[in-house]
């Protein structure tokens, strides 16, 4: 009964979707208050019902409803109930499910804020988003449908949740994910809206600036907390891959962070109006293109959620019909939004755009390494790898000019233009002076690129902070947000940077009894200890470190483990963290009776990496919930 009622749901949200749709099309056109007065109540019912239906997956995973399709396949009673819940989510119908809910969620709060202008705007925005609505709730009706029966024969036993799943990180990295790729379709929606009235006013860029900042700061915490899952869960000791699924949260990430400095130059100075829809509309196509990928299984990937053809086929046509129909738009109304600015060449406005272009760029970048494969072998050209090497020679070039704006528009002005010139000669001279001291690698291009961009970043910071002191200006709740989260990038810079060009890692055959000496330290295998748990057994490894005076500094446990259900072997790394370095180490195949393949690495200012994102996103919420800055009259000459 569980799964009719959740079914039975999901189509009355779509008949809602449709009402929504054609309500708020008739009102507009006709300019009928009474008829736009039922927009509100529907968006609420439709929230309300697809907000039910998963609230009625949900009982069946905690219920161990096997009669469910989707959790028969993916928990079982042994599962902790925590784990249960974050199945929900965890693979293809439920994620669908799941994210259209939150966008469900987020129109209806939307539409209760009551903090617009523009009552014709928000209603154009939520006809857009019930089509989006409508779109995936067809998709899931016809080729996902999460409430599926087992019948006539239901299991009596589950097949579990993939083990590499069963991880704080599933818990926090994929709604973290969803709610970024919503507030992106937020913008689109808005983007429609704006074409769609033919007009995108100052007032309308200021009220979408925080939506766009929320779902930046989704995605970034999105990205690092999968980092994070990637570095602790997988064993393999490395804390980003350019994995194609990797790649497919990460290229919206970068466009989402040039919308947020496009709206911004909008909202102010009522510049770049073209550039902001443009970017609203980009960055939910490229959002849901990397959808396609995770889905139609022509990539191989543990990030994954699904391989059925026929599914990817169905999301590649609700691409094509909406993202084409989007753009479609876009060129018909564009000639209404163009303007002639007059800025200057050494202005902060050119600054800001400049970065904004850089990231564009950074993201086709991402974007060409990931699909030329693709469509090279799609084409019947053959196999073609693109690794890390290449989106490294790319990306952080870029990443050092991108940088190199963000501390050079800070010192745009009277006060700050004198300044630039040689706080960049004392980052180079530090940046060089800090290498040669600490490695003698003098050679090395992308280490020197990586620890000057940072010290650029930081010293711009600091001049920043400074000159807002000495003028006794106050410090704008958007502005230390601002100084919060360009800090943070800084800081994951050092990060990427020390463990990237200073780790030291060791690939051994050992057994107990054995010990390798590492850098300062020495790691002693001392014994095997065997772990059972409701899900998985396995055996713990007992890895004693020493310093350079043989003093004992703890044990480090990593843990080669089987699955019950599925039989299924992961490595489950051990890692000591520190401030200034981690101590990793993974516990691979068993070798012989007594051996095992154990990596070992050092990794220098890891935690930097995270504790970055953690900062970026801390400064993000602050510009969020801060009180926006009165805008700007708009500099244009036509």
């Amino acid at each position: 009964m569980l799964a009719e009622i959740g079914h039975l749901l999901l189509i009355i949200s779509s008949a809602l979707a449709i009402n929504l749709c054609w309500v708020a099309w008739l009102g507009l056109r006709k300019k009928n208050n009474y008829i736009l007065s039922f927009v509100s109540p529907l968006c609420l019912l439709q929230a309300l019902a697809l907000f039910s239906c998963l609230i009625c997956l949900t009982i069946g995973f905690v219920i161990n409803d096997f009669s469910i399709s989707y959790v028969a396949n993916h928990s079982n009673t042994q599962l902790a109930w925590y784990y249960r819940i974050a199945a929900v989510w965890g693979s293809h119908e439920g994620s669908m499910l799941f994210w259209v809910v939150l966008i469900s969620l987020w129109a209806a709060i939307i539409m209760q804020s009551r903090h617009y202008t523009d009552k014709g705007f928000v209603i154009r925005m939520q006809a857009v988003l019930s089509a989006l609505i409508l779109g995936f709730n067809i998709f899931l009706l016809f080729t996902s449908n999460p409430f599926a029966r087992n019948l006539p024969q239901i299991p009596v036993e589950g097949r579990n949740l993939n083990p590499i799943l069963q991880d704080i990180g599933l818990i926090l990295h994929p709604p973290l994910l969803f709610l970024g790729y919503v507030g992106l379709i937020i913008c689109f929606a808005a983007a429609l809206a704006a074409l769609w009235a033919g007009k995108l006013e100052q007032r309308h860029a200021s009220y979408l600036r925080p939506w766009a900042l929320l779902a930046w700061v989704f995605l970034t915490g999105g990205n690092a907390f999968g980092s994070w899952w990637a570095y602790n869960e997988l064993g393999w000791g490395g804390w980003w891959f350019w994995d194609p699924v990797e790649n497919a949260a990460f290229i919206p990430w970068l466009i989402a962070t040039a919308l947020v400095h496009s709206l911004w130059l909008t909202s102010q100075q009522g510049l770049f109006k073209l550039t902001s829809l443009f970017l609203c509309l980009l960055a939910f196509s490229l959002s849901l293109l990397g959808t396609f990928l995770v889905r139609s299984g022509i990539v191989q990937s543990v990030h994954a959620f699904a391989s059925d053809p026929t599914r990817g086929m169905s999301i590649l046509v609700l691409l094509l019909v909406f993202v084409g129909a989007a753009l479609l738009l876009f060129a018909l109304k564009a000639p209404k939004f163009s303007q002639v600015s007059a800025i200057g060449l050494y202005s902060k406005t050119t600054g800001v755009l400049l970065a904004i272009a850089i990231l564009v760029v950074a993201a086709m970048s991402v974007l060409l390494g990931t699909f030329y494969p693709l469509m090279y072998e799609l084409l019947g050209l053959g196999t073609l790898s693109v690794g890390a090497p290449y989106f490294n020679s790319i990306f952080v070039p870029l990443t050092f000019i991108c940088v190199l704006v963000m501390g050079w528009v800070p010192l745009m002005g009277k006060q700050g233009s004198a300044k630039w010139p040689a706080l960049a000669l004392v980052s180079c001279w530090l940046a060089a002076a800090g290498i040669l001291i600490l490695s003698q690698q003098t050679s090395n291009l992308m280490l020197w690129l990586g620890a000057a961009s940072a010290l650029w970043l930081l010293l711009s910071l600091g001049w920043t902070l400074w000159r807002q002191r000495t003028s006794k200006q106050p410090f704008t709740g958007v502005r230390i947000g601002m100084l919060i989260a360009h800090f943070g990038v800084a800081i994951s810079i050092i990060g990427a940077t020390g463990i990237s060009n200073y780790e030291q890692e060791a690939l051994l055959r050992m057994a107990p009894g054995q010990g390798k000496p590492i850098g300062d330290y020495t790691f002693i295998y001392r014994a095997n200890m065997p772990v059972d748990t409701a899900s998985y057994t396995g055996i713990q490894a007992q890895i004693e470190v020493l310093d350079s005076q043989e003093r004992s500094l703890g044990f480090i446990y990593p843990e080669r483990q089987t699955f019950k259900t599925n039989g299924m072997e992961v490595s489950q790394a051990g890692v000591s963290h520190g401030f200034f370095k981690d101590l990793y180490v993974s516990k691979g195949v068993q070798l012989s009776d007594t051996e095992y393949l154990i990596r070992i690495s050092i990794k220098p200012l890891a935690m930097w990496i995270w504790a970055g994102g953690l900062l970026m996103m801390l400064g993000g919420l602050i510009c969020v919930f801060a009180r926006p800055t009165p805008t700007k009259a708009p500099t244009a000459l036509a």
